[in-house]
């Protein structure tokens, strides 16, 4: 959260040569599933898109809103991320 408390959140998917770019941006001053899902509903109509992959941080928010927006999720990548220590990734495979 910045000083006037928004938040900046990004959207990446993969390109032709599987490297990943910004396709969206979400800023907003909530980060709660109910904020995220109206920003995915908005980026699913926009692009038509029907992703199988979800990489977030550990906050169900934003599973909760994917799965709003896009349906049940087949592989759902959690990153951990903290200062100074290399990064941790868990993969679940949903039924």
């Amino acid at each position: 959260m910045n000083a006037y408390g928004f938040d900046l959140e990004t959207v990446l998917v993969l390109d032709d040569k599987r490297e990943g770019f910004p396709a969206a941006f979400i800023l907003s001053n909530r980060q709660d599933s109910k904020a995220l899902s109206i920003a995915f509903v908005a980026i699913k109509e926009y692009v038509s898109i029907s992703p199988k992959v979800l990489i977030t941080n550990d906050t169900e928010s934003f599973s909760i809103a994917w799965r709003t927006a896009f349906g049940v999720l087949g592989i759902k990548i959690v990153v951990h991320v903290a200062s100074g220590q290399k990064s941790e990734e868990k993969y679940f495979k949903i039924n």
